[in-house]
């Protein structure tokens, strides 16, 4: 009743960031809402309120201290409550050190996500990374005009230049060329079965109108952040952190699918080790998809 037209204000006139406010509407609903939204405004105990921040991580505590004094800041100026108990002195969660899991897919393991993902939101991003070497934000920069089709050796392999890139928060890419390195700049090759989805996941969106491959359904693409959720729900227990499937990749790609190591290397926007793969390696997109179809063909075979 005030609070939401109160940020929403703020954003309007400026005094706070839109992603400020998306954030801490997220907060609400995720975090506060499920421990609080039925609790009284004259039933909030302090002893209550400690045990309950303690079982946040720290960035969702710091984030709800703040969305929950600002609530009760009303209550008590329109002389609901007398006093805030949110702005007490409070123990908050310490910060634990961070560990990145290093979990990967093997090839059957990330099989059966590509079935499970069909027709999700995450399906394409899922496939660039997962069977094309993306990085996380690289996923999310593709437009559905820039897949194409090709063939090699039999085979139909998909495609996709990677100029672009999203980051952890907003709703654009940066530039095109700003990726994390300059040889980060190239194009990928997905092959079949993966490559051909995702044609046909382009194709629909053309159809549709729908410039971003990444679509997060308005229209927008999905940032790194909201990914992330949007992976988690999808996968549920079965997820990895999204940035290992690149990992997942370069592991089977090269044990399962035969593909040389220089090849490998390119297609992750890498420069080979050594005197020829600095300066005298120069493959050219038609070099790298013969190479990734050769080995194809040989794996099935063997």
């Amino acid at each position: 009743m005030w609070y939401l037209p109160w940020i929403n204000r703020r954003v309007a006139e400026g005094k706070t960031k839109d992603n400020t406010r998306k954030a801490y509407l997220i907060c609400w609903r995720n975090i506060v809402a499920p421990e609080w939204s039925n609790v009284p405004l004259d039933s909030v105990k302090p002893e209550r309120v400690q045990r309950w921040f303690l079982t946040l991580s720290t960035g969702n505590a710091s984030h709800a201290i703040v969305v929950l004094r600002r609530i009760f800041d009303f209550a008590v100026q329109y002389e609901l409550v007398e006093s805030n108990k949110f702005r007490l002195t409070y123990e908050m969660p310490t910060r634990k050190k961070s560990v990145r899991t290093t979990d990967t897919y093997d090839l059957q393991q990330a099989n059966a996500v590509f079935e499970r993902v069909h027709g999700a939101l995450v399906e394409a991003p899922y496939i660039l990374a997962c069977f094309g070497s993306a990085r996380s934000g690289e996923a999310l920069g593709v437009r559905a005009s820039e897949v194409s089709l090709v063939q090699s050796h039999g085979m139909q392999l998909a495609t996709v230049p990677i100029v672009r890139r999203m980051e952890k928060e907003g709703d654009t890419p940066m530039p095109d060329g700003d990726l994390k390195n300059p040889q980060s700049v190239r194009t990928i090759v997905i092959p079949e079965p993966y490559g051909t989805r995702l044609y046909e996941i382009a194709q629909t969106k053309i159809c549709d109108g729908i410039e971003w491959l990444a679509d997060r359904g308005d229209g927008l693409p999905f940032n790194v952040m909201s990914l992330k959720y949007a992976w988690i729900a999808e996968i549920e227990e079965d997820a990895i952190p999204f940035a290992n499937l690149r990992n997942s990749w370069r592991t089977f790609a090269q044990y399962d699918w035969g593909i040389d190591f220089d090849t490998l290397e390119f297609l992750m926007g890498h420069i080979p080790p050594g005197v020829s793969g600095k300066h005298y390696l120069r493959p050219t997109v038609e070099n790298l998809v013969n190479a990734v179809a050769k080995a194809m063909v040989q794996s099935q075979v063997t």
